[in-house]
């Protein structure tokens, strides 16, 4: 029988180990430092995910110190692109380990900002990027981003860009058009904050965003003209998986957008009723199966607004939609929550009798109250009550009230 230390030379063995403590820094530390074996194999997996660029900056050579300071013009970077190799050996060593990559947290600080601006200029003054095996990349946009600059690599499948909404910021036409250009097999986009926008009808060709299959704007904050640019820039790609919050009255021509996402499999949607009433009637998707839709703004709105989206939702999506998830949030007294449930339910039986299989309610109700529903509503809570679903589910969410 093998010793427990022969057993850890079995790379396959040992690899599950290491996977199962990816999450756990500093034991992976300690194996780093307990057996020259382990060393490689460790360092692997501790610096694959970083979710900060801060410990790179300790890694510039000093010959190359220059790159921390921000008066160093993109003119001064290209003069020293011819600084030997093996100044850079340890940066390379660690840097060649990284799949993921943060450059920093969504807020306005300072080492923030100086952080996005060394790695920006490090892809300057390498002339190729310092990162050969980037999978995962959270880019903060503030600023323009210099046109020497390599900021996403070819090796990129998902990007998210955190948006700080400064003056000289970048519209987000012409971030996605540099992402798309450098890093041409992008299949994932997350959007953060608040963004810039060109304010006209962008001409990207379609086609670059022919990779992207998801896209999440669950946390952007997208007013009308941010909206009409993305919709149209991304009416075409085969996104298959949406997130999106959408606001309160958006003010923009509709018509003018291009029927969008023909290829979407997948919908999470949050916004008021009015604006996804709105948004549903310009989708183009005839496969879409999974739609999740979350109301803003008060139960009472979204019962008034049930009548015109259901007939969009059974229009469009009747053939192919088999899974509904609604959730209601805002918080209703108890003796409104028996008719607000039974209206919604009796409003989703076209949509069930059209072919869904499977549904869920969810309704947050304040804690303070008990919730008891009368006999019939009790009983259209039951999944006996809809006996053509595959799964029916109905769930109380409850938040203490201040």
């Amino acid at each position: 029988m093998p010793e427990p230390f022969e057993i850890l030379r079995i790379s396959e063995i040992f690899a599950v180990i290491l996977d199962g403590l990816q999450d756990d820094k500093k034991s992976l530390y300690h194996m780093s430092c307990c057996c020259r074996a382990f060393t490689d194999p460790a360092l692997d997996i501790l610096w694959r995910s970083m979710h900060s660029f801060a410990p790179f900056t300790l890694l510039i050579p000093q010959s190359a110190s220059f790159v921390n300071d921000a008066r160093t013009s993109d003119c001064d970077l290209l003069k020293y692109r011819c600084n030997p190799l093996d100044d850079w050996k340890t940066f390379d060593k660690y840097a060649a380990r990284v799949w993921s990559l943060r450059i920093g947290e969504h807020n306005n600080s300072t080492d923030l900002i100086k952080n996005r601006d060394c790695y920006t200029r490090l892809t300057v003054i390498r002339g190729f990027h310092p990162f050969p095996k980037l999978r995962s990349l959270a880019y903060v946009l503030s600023g323009p981003i210099s046109l020497q600059a390599k900021p996403f690599p070819p090796s990129l499948r998902s990007l998210t860009l955190v948006c700080h909404n400064t003056l000289d910021c970048d519209p987000i036409e012409l971030a996605l058009d540099r992402a798309v250009a450098e890093a041409p097999h992008l299949k994932e986009l997350r959007i953060i904050g608040l963004m810039r926008t060109m304010r006209t009808l962008h001409s990207t060709p379609q086609l670059q965003f022919g990779q992207i299959r998801s896209v999440d704007l669950s946390k952007a904050y997208i007013r009308a003209p941010e909206l009409a640019a993305l919709c149209t820039l991304l009416s075409q790609a085969p996104v298959s998986d949406l997130k999106i919050h959408l606001q309160d009255r958006l003010n923009m021509n509709w018509q003018a957008i291009p029927p969008m996402f023909p290829e979407l499999k997948q919908l999470d949607v949050r916004g008021s009723m009015f604006s996804v009433i709105l948004f549903m009637s310009r989708l183009a998707a005839t496969n879409l199966h999974t739609l999740v839709f979350q109301p803003d703004g008060q139960p009472s709105g979204v019962v008034a607004f049930f009548d015109y989206l259901m007939p969009i939702i059974i229009e469009k999506l009747g053939k192919s939609l088999k899974s509904f998830d609604l959730h209601i949030n805002e918080p209703r007294p108890r003796a409104q929550d028996s008719d607000l449930v039974k209206s919604i339910l009796q409003g989703l039986e076209p949509l069930v009798e059209a072919g869904l299989q499977s549904l869920g309610l969810f309704l947050q109700v304040d804690s303070t109250m008990s919730t008891q529903f009368p006999p019939e509503v009790q009983s259209m809570l039951e999944p006996c009550a809809w006996p053509s679903l595959k799964r029916f589910h109905f769930a109380i969410k409850t938040i203490a009230l201040e």
